[in-house]
């Protein structure tokens, strides 16, 4: 692990040649954040303007693989900015995966940077990560069908954080510390962050990373209602997975906390002040926290209940005090319920099946009938449950429930738009992304026949899952 942290250390050394009086000027990343007082609401003091002229700048001279960008006079920082600046926005923007982070610059006058130089890449063309970017997008948009427009910024944290915890596996065996984690759905932490801090870019969450070169270790911080918080994913993943269990821990915490909790030798870009979730009631249960028709809900003990702490459901274990079959299991006092939601409706599982929860009609159904199930998941329109292995004493997938289809008619042209036609089976609504300019999440009607339209003009990939696996898309611009 050390010669791994060694390694990356290496690799993330932005070096800054700043030919003064034929003296060279080297940087640390870690200079960035290594002079700053805690204290502060942010360790950040660059100009914020001057950081997005840089910004755009970087940004077009990425997109073109450019090897040179003139600054000075429409940008002015400053050289002992250059550095941190440079790499808070490679840390703000994971995408941008494939730049060598090493360059050379030209001083101008009052210690300004004029130029930058040797910019290099770890690709030979831009086709290369546009192919990239395509999957990572895809992947994306698979986290993205969990998501309801209607969902607060509090409850797309939470959906993410729980989709990623169900869903990846913490491998020391694959190194790959980029967002790519999306793809191989395995990855050590700071793939994790950077994952989840590009779904948050996506959904319009400010994110962040944090590193700890002491630690060897990466979280991220994310700002909700206009408050930081940080938030480590993989410590809340169990090291030895267990299906559809997971951990909210290290989820919306403050700076003391954090530190508190064992997390030490960093200096994060923004202050934590917030306790807002210091004493949340779901901070200690190790289960998902779902929200169906407004309200949130979660497995406290061995029962189901709502954000008010009324029982929905009592004694998943039957009242016997342990769970089906784990008398030989050797975890007899422990409770292995899990908890979703599609489509406003909750599904959870006993000791002896799988259980469906209206919030509106009040009305609990038996939907599968069931034993020796320990947790399950949902990932859009079909849940995932599962059993213990008593030959590898592990806990794994049993099986799958499909509980609604949708079926989409390819787009077509209408008065100057594009329309989609959805042939639901299901009474509830239809979820559909469009990709124009940026993300946008539609809603469909909770009719037997729904249709989305697209305005006049605009460049349009719809993503409508047709089933548990398998996307329908339909990409058209839309014209007189």
């Amino acid at each position: 692990m050390k010669k791994f942290l060694s390694i990356i250390l290496c690799l993330i050394m932005v070096l800054v040649s700043l030919p003064i009086n034929a003296e060279d000027f080297t940087f640390d990343i870690y200079d960035s954040f290594s002079a700053g007082n805690t204290d502060e609401l942010t360790l950040m003091e660059v100009d914020e303007e001057a950081k997005a002229a840089l910004e755009e700048k970087l940004f077009a001279a990425w997109n073109n693989m450019d090897t040179e960008v003139q600054l000075y006079p429409d940008v002015k920082i400053h050289k002992d900015d250059i550095v941190k600046v440079f790499s808070s926005i490679l840390f703000e923007n994971p995408q941008y995966y494939y730049i060598v982070k090493s360059f050379s610059a030209t001083l101008k006058d009052a210690g300004y940077i004029g130029e930058l130089y040797n910019l290099s890449y770890t690709v030979d063309s831009m086709d290369e990560v546009k192919e990239t970017w395509a999957e990572v997008d895809k992947a994306t948009e698979e986290i993205l069908f969990n998501i309801s427009p209607d969902m607060t910024d509090f409850e797309k944290i939470v959906t993410v954080h729980d989709y990623m915890v169900n869903n990846y596996v913490y491998d020391l065996a694959d190194m790959d510390q980029t967002y790519f984690i999306l793809l191989k759905k395995k990855g050590v932490c700071i793939a994790y962050a950077e994952a989840f801090q590009h779904v948050m870019n996506v959904l319009g969450i400010e994110c962040t990373v944090v590193k700890s070169e002491e630690m060897g270790h990466t979280w991220n911080m994310v700002k909700l209602d206009d408050r930081w918080y940080h938030i480590d994913v993989t410590w809340d993943d169990p090291r030895l997975d267990r299906f559809a269990q997971m951990s909210h821990e290290f989820m919306l915490l403050s700076e003391s906390e954090i530190k508190a909790s064992g997390h030490t030798g960093f200096e994060a870009p923004y202050y934590a002040e917030s306790t807002t979730y210091t004493d949340a009631p779901w901070r200690d249960e190790p289960g998902a926290l779902v929200t169906a028709d407004g309200i949130m809900y979660r497995i406290e003990g061995n029962n189901l209940i709502d954000e008010n702490g009324n029982i929905i459901y009592k004694d998943l274990d039957g009242g016997d005090g342990y769970w089906d079959t784990s008398e030989t299991t050797g975890v007899k006092n422990a409770i292995f319920a899990g908890l979703c939601e599609i489509n406003d409706v909750l599904y959870f599982n006993t000791d002896t099946g799988i259980y469906s929860y209206n919030p509106k009609t009040k009305e609990t159904e038996c939907v599968l009938e069931d034993y020796g199930l320990f947790g399950l998941y949902a990932d859009k329109n079909t849940v995932f449950y599962g059993t213990y292995d008593f030959n590898t004493g592990t806990f794994i997938k049993k099986g799958e429930l499909q509980v609604c289809q949708t079926f989409v008619k390819e787009p077509y042209y209408e008065n100057g738009k594009a329309v989609v036609k959805l042939y639901n089976d299901y009474d509830s609504p239809v979820w559909i992304i469009s990709k124009g300019d940026g993300y946008k999440i539609h809603k469909a009607d909770a009719k037997s026949i729904t249709i989305a339209q697209f305005e006049n003009g605009s460049e349009q990939t719809i993503y409508v899952w047709k089933n548990s696996l398998e996307p329908v898309v339909g990409t058209f611009i839309v014209s007189e």
